[in-house]
């Protein structure tokens, strides 16, 4: 009878090979926690293309997380102890910020950034509750330096106050007041929207200075930033945040900043060719990425997906995910999901 093979030995541009063929997200996750020399192979090798989940949760403050692909169609089951007990807010490159509920004569909430595919969590440097959104997890593509986590906090009065760490010293770097909802990170830049003064402001992330200025288009300005094609699109949206607007009367405008302008302006844009862009649903602001439908079978892009309540009261209320066709000025609801708390986020494994 032969004996089985050493599975930790087997060739690292073997397993490069075999993990490049894996489509389902949760079989890399599988995969990477066979042992640590898997883990270490597909470190090295070029990370698919990842289509976003709809993360969901019911109760609000459980450890299990319902993952919907609307690529496959499927739902997973996402055990994660970290999250119990613990509500979240906004999501950036698969990183949600996680507090604690207060009970008892416990009144600290232990912020941190939370990875719920690999359950990579960092605590931030707030012992109070307000608002916490990431707005960019990942590598600075300016400095080329370890990863930097930006961190919003919007108080309740004042001016929104941000918080940027940087992994190779594990210290917070810059922490301040900005003047203006802090909306993305853009090639080495904080881009704000000011609300008082309806334009668009970039701050340079070394000296803190603004360096360009942009009037609104619209007159309630954006309901996100986001940033694809190495381009930065403002989104208005019109309906999707009105109680009783069905899903089929939400309307979206496109802008795209043109930084060569003088001064620098958004141009409204009917056609974002081959991208689609992805908003969550919030009460008061919404947040998105882009990704590229030739990258995924069975999508097309100048498009947009987004959720939208049904209106019904209560937390188990349903949630519509709804796609706008930028060329035919149209929305439909694809899919309808029993959960209100939702979030599309990005699958990180790293």
């Amino acid at each position: 009878m032969t004996e089985l093979s050493n599975w930790a030995e087997l060739n690292s541009d073997l397993l490069r090979a075999i993990y490049k063929e894996l489509d389902d997200p949760f079989d890399y996750i599988n995969f990477r926690a066979v042992c640590k020399s898997w883990k270490a192979a597909v470190l090295l090798c070029e990370h698919p293309p990842q289509f976003p989940f709809l993360l969901e949760r019911d109760p609000l403050i459980g450890s299990d997380f319902d993952v919907y692909s609307l690529h496959t169609g499927k739902t997973r089951r996402l055990h994660v102890l970290e999250a119990r007990n613990k509500k979240f807010f906004g999501q950036s490159q698969g990183y949600l910020v996680t507090f604690q509920v207060p009970s008892g004569e416990q009144n600290s909430c232990f912020p941190a950034l939370l990875n719920p595919f690999t359950q990579t969590k960092v605590h931030l440097p707030f012992d109070s509750f307000n608002f916490y959104r990431p707005v960019y997890v990942g590598i600075d593509p300016i400095r080329n330096t370890s990863n930097v986590v930006i961190v919003m906090r919007g108080p309740s009065t004042g001016r929104p106050y941000v918080g940027f760490w940087r992994s190779e010293n594990n210290d917070w770097a810059l922490k301040g007041s900005l003047p203006g909802y802090v909306e993305t990170y853009h090639k080495g830049r904080l881009f704000c929207s000011e609300y008082e003064n309806s334009c668009t402001k970039a701050i340079d992330l070394t000296t803190g200075n603004t360096i360009l200025e942009a009037s609104f288009p619209t007159k309630r300005g954006f309901c996100s930033l986001v940033e694809g094609a190495g381009a930065l699109f403002g989104i208005a949206q019109f309906g999707v945040n009105v109680p009783g607007t069905p899903l089929e009367k939400c309307e979206f405008e496109v802008y795209r900043l043109d930084e060569n302008a003088k001064p620098p302006c958004w141009v409204k844009r009917s056609d974002i060719g081959d991208l689609m862009i992805f908003l969550n649903y919030n009460i008061c602001h919404s947040d998105g990425f882009c990704l590229s439908a030739s990258d995924f079978d069975g999508f097309s892009g100048n498009c947009i997906y987004f959720t939208k309540s049904n209106g019904m009261v209560g937390h188990y209320s349903q949630m519509l995910i709804g796609r706008y066709d930028l060329g035919k000025n149209r929305s439909e609801v694809i899919d309808k999901r029993s959960c209100s708390n939702t979030t599309w986020i990005l699958p990180n494994f790293y």
